[in-house]
């Protein structure tokens, strides 16, 4: 483990809670959890990159702030109703009368 990689690997987890953020204001469920999937796996692998007191920080920072976007999203996700398929709409013909 070099502090590169742990520098690399820190700013893609920053870079995905930039995304998450981004996709919770346009309300989109589906990428703000897949995303935040991915940057909950970079983040375990962060921790068992951890070495210094430094290092411990920015770790336990990054788990607060996709703690916070979990509860974001999980509630964005409560809120959101499931949708029916739009109902067709009849058409009225109306009789033409001939004068």
């Amino acid at each position: 483990m070099s502090v590169a990689e742990f520098i690399e690997l820190r700013e893609r987890i920053e870079a995905l809670a930039g995304q998450i953020t981004v996709c919770v204001k346009d309300k989109n469920v589906e990428d703000s959890k897949k995303h935040l999937e991915e940057a909950n796996q970079k983040l375990d692998r962060l921790k068992t990159m951890v070495s210094t007191d430094v290092q411990v920080i920015v770790a336990d920072r990054l788990t607060r702030q996709l703690h916070g976007l979990t509860e974001k999203v999980e509630t964005m996700a409560a809120k959101k109703p499931a949708r029916k398929p739009p109902a067709k709409k009849r058409t009225v013909k109306k009789e033409k009368e001939e004068v």
